[in-house]
């Protein structure tokens, strides 16, 4: 990605972290940029953020071009570590997450994003008072795929056919944030269900 495309390049200034720490960017970077130099801020959340939010993490960080959109990723129960087969099928697709980290939404502020997602059925896991303000941002969805870890043959076939479907999710995610009227058209959001989280791993 080139340097053009970040904002804070833009402007002469080095893209920092909400900490105030600079932060590379570009679909391999272990810190993804987001916070007030974009127009809107997403975060992917799952149980451990160990796969299928890092997947997300890394497709909407490819696919975002120059929109004017931040994104990070973070386990709702607590980071563990990058599944090395969500590493491989997203590498062969052509996108690096090996240098990404697993992290707690507890190091993160509900406030700081405007586009909220659970990829895993977790958003019960949200409830309590002190998660609670993540489903209450502007837009809250739980898009509940599947579990790869949980389901995989042992072929990765499954981590490939979660990560396909991430990556038309991603696609979706990015024409209703060029358009916000489409997401007039989801009819069944998740701030509206209480969905079980059935065991999810990442």
């Amino acid at each position: 990605r080139t340097a053009s495309l970040d904002p804070c390049a833009a402007s002469g200034r080095p893209p920092l972290n909400r900490l105030g720490a600079v932060v590379v960017m570009g679909a391999s970077s272990s810190k993804i940029a987001h916070g007030a130099d974009y127009t809107t801020n997403v975060m992917f959340l799952c149980n451990h953020n160990s796969c299928r939010s890092q997947m997300a993490d890394g497709w909407l960080r490819e696919l975002r071009g120059d929109a004017s959109v931040g994104v990070a990723s973070a386990g709702i129960v607590g980071g563990t570590a990058v599944k090395p087969g969500a590493i491989t099928v997203m590498g062969e697709s052509g996108v690096d997450i090996s240098k990404f980290t697993s992290d707690d939404v507890r190091d993160f502020r509900a406030g700081d994003f405007d586009i909220v997602i659970s990829c895993c059925g977790c958003g019960a896991k949200l409830d309590p008072d002190d998660l609670k303000a993540w489903k209450q941002q502007e837009r809250f969805f739980d898009w509940n795929l599947d579990d790869p870890p949980a389901i995989d043959p042992g072929d990765l076939s499954e981590y490939r056919r979660v990560r396909d479907e991430i990556k038309a999710k991603c696609e979706d995610l990015l024409r209703k944030i060029k358009d916000p009227e489409l997401f007039e058209e989801d009819t069944a959001p998740a701030r509206s269900s209480g969905m079980s989280c059935g065991g999810c791993m990442g």
